[in-house]
């Protein structure tokens, strides 16, 4: 089998999916830099599982880079691709900020005192 190029992609963010000029393809769900969920698909004929494991990690590595890049010079917006995930994040976003008016609560340790 000739020689893959691993950096040649097509990547489209909006749908959180890469694809190689091979055939090989690879959709993720969730955070674009950090999946929930991977779906990789066609791999070409004869290609070694090392190789297979470089072209899966090059795609993902394609789409990190192209959702950091989308983010220079923009406000930080979400890369998360599905609207659940989207509406999970940003509730988990809602509670963790440390607002003013909250009461202070005690915090429960697990941790032996000495």
């Amino acid at each position: 089998m000739e020689s893959l190029d691993y950096q040649a992609w097509t990547l489209d963010l909006a749908r959180g999916r890469a694809e190689h000029p091979s055939g090989f393809s690879l959709e993720v769900e969730g955070d674009l830099r950090n999946p929930s969920g991977v779906a990789p698909a066609n791999y070409p004929q004869g290609l070694s599982f090392a190789d297979q494991a470089r072209l899966l990690r090059s795609g993902m590595e394609a789409l990190a880079a192209a959702a950091n890049g989308s983010d220079a010079g923009s406000p930080k917006r979400s890369t998360v691709v599905n609207s659940r995930a989207r509406r999970a994040e940003e509730s988990a976003r809602q509670f963790a900020e440390q607002r003013k008016d909250r009461p202070a609560r005690p915090k429960l340790s697990l941790k032996k005192r000495d």
